[in-house]
């Protein structure tokens, strides 16, 4: 594994690497988040990510925003939203009264742009895949916390890192003739056998892998922990914490 890309192994071994929306807030406890998104922190569920998926499948198309927050550090909140976008999509309301926001998220679309919100107003908004498109009241504002970081879809300086794994070049190039010749992804079924070394990296391009998007999500996360003031993290994602469910608004 590319230490450039260790924030998005995190996440896949959770399932998290195909679709996932983060919201840090900080100035908010558990409770008045809950009124912030109108709902009461009482009703939380307490579950690790098994119940979590549980309580996804249950409430898949009834609308619903899902989200499993609990405190990061001190000053801040980690909110998962795994089904909907109740957070995402209210990060100036959450950040309202002094706090601060920030959000990222991708999905099946591609990595949506990476948010800072101040006291209510949104300050930065940039592509973490494309150099320099950006755009806010301060769009340069988190200069200075990314510095170091890869943040561009085309670099292709990961194909001389001396920690790609070996194999992936050649896999790479089996992937690719096996989608042209009409290969179902997640199905082998008819295809040459797939041979053993690809199995790993098989997998992890069935669940978006490629080592640039690998980086650049890695890096977005490694910004939000410079903000933040510490990382998602695996002994986070391996507790328990509030899930709450925010209706669809009619």
């Amino acid at each position: 594994m590319r230490r450039s890309e260790r924030l998005w192994h995190l996440l896949y071994e959770y399932g998290w690497t195909e679709h996932f929306s983060g919201v840090w807030v900080t100035g908010l406890d558990l409770s008045g988040l809950g009124r912030r998104l109108g709902v009461k922190a009482g009703d939380a569920r307490l579950c690790d990510r098994a119940a979590l998926s549980q309580i996804l499948l249950d409430s898949y198309g009834d609308g619903a925003t899902i989200i499993w927050a609990d405190r990061l550090n001190d000053d801040w909140l980690q909110i998962i939203e795994p089904q909907g976008a109740a957070c995402s999509t209210a990060m100036a309301e959450l950040s309202g009264d002094g706090g601060r926001a920030v959000g990222v998220a991708w999905g099946p679309g591609g990595v949506r742009d990476l948010r800072y919100a101040v006291d209510g107003e949104e300050i930065t908004r940039f592509s973490v895949t494309i150099p320099d498109r950006r755009s806010g009241r301060v769009p340069d504002a988190l200069d200075t916390a990314a510095q170091g970081l890869l943040f561009d879809l085309d670099d292709s300086g990961w194909r001389t890192d001396p920690e790609l794994p070996p194999a992936w070049t050649a896999f790479e190039e089996w992937f690719i003739a096996l989608q042209e010749g009409g290969g179902v992804e997640g199905d082998l079924e008819g295809q040459e056998p797939l041979p053993p070394e690809f199995a790993t990296l098989y997998e992890w391009s069935l669940n978006g892998y490629h080592p640039a998007l690998a980086t650049s999500i890695t890096s977005a996360l490694a910004l939000v922990g410079r903000i933040t003031g510490k990382e998602i993290d695996r002994e986070w994602l391996s507790g328990s914490h509030p899930c709450m469910s925010i209706p669809l608004k009619g």
